[in-house]
């Protein structure tokens, strides 16, 4: 049994909370891109078989099941679905072939279809979701003729599950085999092969320099790759999913891009959501006293710190722009609800300054730190 056909056959934890954040996103996402009035197109590169062996829904079940509704209020849609391996493709098929939307499933390696796909992401808004096995699946350029659609002005959005605890233990293996007398060799093909993974050679330095904890290695591995995905996209946002709450490393980094900060926030929206339900299912729920940690108690005055902070981080802005530049800052911690409160409190104390009271909310009001007055 293959890898791949080895972990379809129980649906993990950590995939389950994977998929509420897609599943979460995806309704609010179509709502606001129909507004485009152009057909939407959702690829799921590494597609699975669609279901579980113990009977979960994979990613495209649930895609389609947020995708039927949409059709059904007049917007055309398409759901493209990729499997390399033969057996799950078999399935796959199988279980799409009676869905209500229109499908295209295909089998092979991903990068066969890429041109297909940038085909259609000139006259359709596309959502691309890669959700690689092992993080050498998926190289950084992969997708670069489909993302070049944003320089048309085409909307497309990405969200990848970059297995960045998987890309330190596979470097690290290597080490021995790409340093020769305690010096990395930088055209080694293993690290060319590598470079290409991560879309630069940022990551030699983050794994193979310095005493870091790995904890600490991997995080920043993650908000690089997020800095790099920046590049084609404005807008990234990128947030660590663990098994359990309690867990040092995290099973990988679901970084996401747009070319438009409402995303972000719909985004985010969906991973704090989904984040609440993980730790009430750990603390909460069942429980006659609740006991989740203290840092997932969302006190006001740290709301207010966390906005104050990014306004000496970012300097004079729009309202609108702070709270997403805050969201960035703090991934999946406070939804945009929290982050205008806070906003609002902290311009009627004057602890920052602007052209509105901060009696309402006023997406475009100018918002400034208070010492620069």
């Amino acid at each position: 049994m293959t890898d791949a056909r080895d972990f379809f056959r129980e649906k993990k934890p950590w995939s389950r909370y994977k998929d509420l954040i897609l599943d979460y996103y995806l309704e609010p996402y179509w709502a606001k891109v129909s507004r485009l009035r152009r057909p939407i197109l959702v690829v799921d590169c590494f597609a699975g078989p669609g279901k579980f062996d113990d009977g979960e829904p994979g990613s495209p079940l649930i895609i389609s099941n947020r995708l039927e509704p949409v059709q059904e209020r007049g917007t055309e849609v398409l759901a493209f679905y990729i499997e390399k391996d033969p057996i799950l493709y078999e399935r796959l098929s199988a279980n799409t072939c009676a869905l209500n939307i229109p499908v295209r499933t295909r089998q092979g390696d991903f990068r066969q279809y890429t041109d297909e796909i940038a085909e259609l992401a000139q006259s359709h808004t596309i959502f691309l979701y890669l959700d690689p096995l092992k993080p050498s699946d998926l190289l950084f350029t992969d997708m670069e003729s489909v993302y070049r659609q944003l320089e048309s002005g085409r909307s497309v959005e990405v969200l990848i599950n970059f297995s960045s605890t998987g890309f330190l233990r596979a470097v690290r293996g290597l080490s021995d085999q790409v340093h020769s007398g305690g010096t990395l060799l930088p055209e080694h093909p293993l690290i060319v092969r590598w470079n290409a993974v991560a879309g630069g050679v940022y990551w030699q330095r983050i794994m193979y320099e310095g005493c870091s904890p790995d904890a600490h290695r991997i995080n920043q591995l993650a908000h690089a790759y997020a800095e790099r995905l920046r590049q084609p996209f404005k807008w990234v946002i990128s947030y660590a999913v663990r098994e359990r709450y309690e867990d040092k490393f995290p099973k990988y980094h679901l970084t996401f891009g747009s070319r438009h900060p409402d995303a972000i926030e719909l985004m985010n929206r969906a991973m704090v959501k989904a984040r609440r339900r993980f730790v009430n299912t750990q603390f909460v729920d069942g429980f006659l006293f609740p006991n989740q940690p203290e840092r997932e108690v969302v006190r006001p005055d740290e709301v207010e710190e966390v906005v104050i902070h990014t306004s000496h981080s970012v300097g004079k802005v729009r309202w609108k722009n702070l709270r997403v530049r805050a969201t960035i800052e703090n991934p999946c911690k406070y939804n945009d609800s929290e982050l205008n409160a806070a906003i609002k409190r902290a311009i009627q104390k004057g602890r920052i300054a602007s052209d509105c009271s901060g009696h309402k909310v006023k997406e475009d009001a100018w918002i400034w730190p208070a010492d620069q007055i």
